[in-house]
């Protein structure tokens, strides 16, 4: 039976709660199938770049009240940022990690020397005259953000120290985070929805392999839909991982490993139930055969039985006009 008119939601409940419906939602196509995974690689990239902006507008807004608290007194133009310094800052804090503050470099071994020694620890920010680096708690990749291109989107040509802050911790940073978000939604879109669809390939294989060691004549296309809505409680759990690490910064270690478990017992539980569906059929078809053996055995028994009744009336008969005498034989 097919699912043409079943809703978005409805095939999260089946895929999450009705392990048994995954026959029915695999008959339902391919396409609907990987419908239903794009829709769902959309959700998780939206709240992926949500989060990931949220993060970068709490560090921003962190940062602006350590420049406000602690940093000398600059000033911007014409693309460059200047601050009224001697030497170069460079601090260990607990909260930031390693903080680099010099915006007197002249070349770029200068500058990269400073980025591979933020690279090397947890968190760290470094403040040049032409660019903010920034290196988060748990990630391998540096953000950085180019000052003419990030105060051009806000139409700032010069500020200084106090004018910053009031731009960092204000609603001017909407636009800013707002273009940040899409072109994050695209990365994350795109990233996303090749991991998941690696995910899905090698989680089918063990499918496969189940399905040959239980005998189930499945085509690898019914298995390969089957695969995609067990994917559906690890995707779910990830956006509320990505949720919960956004806001309180939670980590899980190897949460990969679980997402790739948590989807392959679902896959290996449905084999199973459509095994043992099959088998019951298997049973209820051999039941009606030996019954419809039974009756025809019982036909036969009951056509035997009136064969031979209706041939012993017969001798019977004959047998009754063979003693009958004919008339006049005592004259």
């Amino acid at each position: 039976m097919k699912n043409n008119k079943m809703g978005f939601f409805k095939r999260i409940w089946y895929a999450i709660d009705k392990i048994d419906k995954y026959a029915e939602l695999a008959a339902d196509g391919f396409s609907k199938a990987f419908k239903y995974l794009i829709t769902l690689v959309i959700i998780l990239s939206i709240i992926l770049s949500v989060g990931a902006v949220y993060k970068i507008g709490k560090q921003i807004y962190e940062i602006s009240g350590y420049i406000k608290e602690n940093a000398p007194e600059f000033n911007y133009k014409d693309k460059i940022l200047s601050i009224d310094m001697q030497e170069p800052i460079i601090n260990k804090d607990e909260k930031y990690g390693k903080i680099i503050i010099d915006t007197s470099t002249q070349t770029k071994e200068e500058d990269d020397q400073y980025i591979n020694s933020v690279s090397e620890q947890e968190n760290g920010v470094i403040i040049l005259k032409d660019r903010l680096v920034l290196k988060e708690a748990g990630k391998t990749n540096i953000t950085t953000y180019n000052y003419g291109e990030l105060f051009e989107v806000l139409k700032i040509n010069e500020f200084d120290k106090n004018l910053l802050v009031e731009y960092m911790q204000g609603s001017a940073m909407l636009p800013v985070y707002f273009q940040v978000c899409l072109v994050l939604f695209i990365q994350f879109f795109v990233i996303q929805l090749i991991n998941i669809i690696l995910y899905i390939i090698i989680i089918s294989m063990f499918g496969l392999l189940t399905s040959m060691i239980l005998r189930l004549k499945l085509k690898y296309i019914a298995i390969l839909n089957m695969t995609i809505y067990s994917i559906t409680l690890s995707m779910l759990l990830h956006m509320i991982y990505v949720i919960v690490n956004s806001i309180f910064d939670y980590r899980i270690a190897y949460f990969e490993v679980m997402y790739m478990l948590v989807a392959t017992i679902y896959m290996i539980a449905a084999l199973f139930i459509i095994k043992a569906e099959s088998n019951k059929k298997q049973q209820e078809v051999q039941k009606v055969i030996e019954v419809e053996k039974e009756v025809k055995e019982e036909l036969k028994k009951e056509e035997e039985k009136q064969g031979e009744e209706k041939q012993k009336k017969e001798e019977e008969k004959e047998d009754k006009n063979n003693g009958e005498e004919p008339e006049g034989s005592n004259a």
